[in-house]
């Protein structure tokens, strides 16, 4: 991983991290993605479905997703993130095909206990909600259909029952970056920072109040430390610091939250993440061990890191990425993200696991409920780099940013977040295989109940 040496500039870091840092995030191994999806999501037999039934009656029904945040007049919660090159404008695209296939169709697979959210935009000059169905993605049609600029309304409401979710587009939002800031990161985030500070709309956010500790020069501009690396430890040990009393509905041991950054690092070598099979595969892999989990909630709002054209504050204040027009919203990078986020929501339910999509304007709820979740990753990480927090010189996105506040702040122990195997697990398998022959090993550990004995099944 790229990292910063110490007194090196936050630009030359970008431009150095900018073509490679990520290259090898989600590296496999040499069995094929294709293969390993074909093991997992084997056509069940109707005794296994049988089996499954009489196990679902037992799953937890608790939880739900908090009311719409939108009296937060602030959306930024710049990550790097998901994406890979591949043809544009296709439904079906050749770099996913084959990969994710569901395994089961609609009326098999369970949809069903997320509650109907509704969204709704105080300024639809700059944020707007976008309606999607998952579902219908590889049809030939829907994901243009739903994912173009026509489609941008004011209100969005979700209805899992009909497979429709609901997104934040967030067509410029290029101040509140987060780790940017935090980790005195890249070209802009000074720029970001004196937005953050002096602009009314990020009031009370957790940078804003971060920043208004820092001295200030005579001229009341920030005055930064000279080594940028002890000016990124205070700033991360003050925002756990804050983060730990923050209230959040944080999802407990029976839900994996699963981050995904989109919008427009698609375009940016030094955001996206190269192999979204093998992210997607990462999802897979971390609940099939774990029979406890009964949800997968997918987290995810569309950034697009341009500077509103209105805003007054850029007329004396420019704000350059040095990347041109790639972070502008278009209908070919709302078609990218939409094939993204619905083959990750099509492979969530190949684990039999109940599916939720939420997404939030609230950037600092989002830091909340991820640094305090049970069971987090962010797709943009590999099982190891999750496995491992770094220091402020490895932490060059949002997403390792996260990861580490999640290792300080995560509310269950180690025990309560271990995966199942053991004696109890190959029972299980042995027990399905026999009954069912063909059931995938994750029907055989959704055989055991959270506490880890075997529920007895008539077959």
């Amino acid at each position: 991983m790229t990292t910063r040496a110490e007194g090196e500039s936050a630009p030359l870091l970008n431009k150095k991290a900018s073509a490679g840092f990520l290259r090898g995030f989600l590296g496999g191994d040499d069995e094929t993605v294709a293969a390993r999806s074909a093991r997992t999501t084997a056509v069940v037999s109707g005794a296994a479905l049988l089996a499954l039934g009489a196990f679902a009656a037992t799953a937890s029904s608790s939880g739900g997703l908090a009311s719409d945040s939108a009296t937060r007049f602030f959306s930024r919660g710049a990550s790097p993130a998901l994406g890979e090159g591949g043809p544009s404008g296709s439904s079906s695209p050749l770099w996913l095909a084959g990969h994710v296939t569901p395994g089961l169709d609609a009326e098999e697979a369970t949809l069903g206990t997320q509650p109907s959210v509704s969204l709704h935009s105080w300024d639809p000059q700059h944020v707007n909600t976008l309606r999607f169905n998952p579902c219908h993605v590889d049809d030939g049609w829907s994901n243009a259909a739903n994912w173009n600029t026509n489609n941008l309304k004011t209100d969005c409401s979700v209805d899992a029952l009909q497979c429709e979710f609901c997104t934040w587009i967030l067509a410029y939002d290029s101040e509140y970056r987060v780790n940017d800031i935090v980790t005195c990161l890249g070209p802009t985030f000074k720029v970001a920072a004196d937005a953050v500070l002096t602009m009314d709309k990020f009031k009370g956010t957790l940078l804003q109040r971060l920043l208004a500790t820092k001295p200030k020069t005579p001229q009341g501009e920030i005055a930064w430390q000279s080594n940028p690396f002890n000016e990124a430890r205070s700033n991360f040990e003050w925002l756990a610091n804050a983060l730990k009393w923050e209230q959040c509905d944080a999802p407990g041991r029976d839900t994996l939250l699963v981050h995904i950054r989109a919008g427009d690092n698609l375009n940016d070598n030094f955001k996206n993440i190269p192999h979204i099979p093998l992210a997607i595969e990462q999802m897979k892999a971390y609940v099939r061990n774990r029979p406890y989990i009964k949800r997968i909630e997918l987290s995810s709002v569309l950034h697009f890191g341009v500077p509103a054209p209105d805003e007054a504050f850029y007329r004396s204040n420019p704000m350059n990425d040095g990347v041109g027009n790639a972070y502008m919203m278009t209908n070919e990078a709302l078609q990218r993200n939409g094939d993204i986020l619905s083959h990750f929501y099509l492979a969530a339910k190949t684990t039999y696991r109940d599916v939720w999509f939420s997404s939030n304007n609230d950037p600092d709820k989002d830091m909340c409920r991820y640094s305090k979740a049970c069971h987090f990753i962010t797709a943009s990480l590999t099982e190891q780099e999750m496995r491992t927090p770094g220091g402020v010189d490895q932490r060059l996105s949002f997403s390792e940013l996260v990861r580490d506040l999640h290792a300080r702040l995560r509310q269950c122990s180690d025990e309560q977040v271990a995966e199942v195997w053991g004696a109890e697990a190959q029972q299980a398998l042995g027990q399905a295989e026999k009954n069912a022959p063909g059931i995938s090993a994750e029907k055989a550990l959704d055989a055991l109940h959270p506490g880890g004995e075997i529920l007895r099944v008539q077959v």
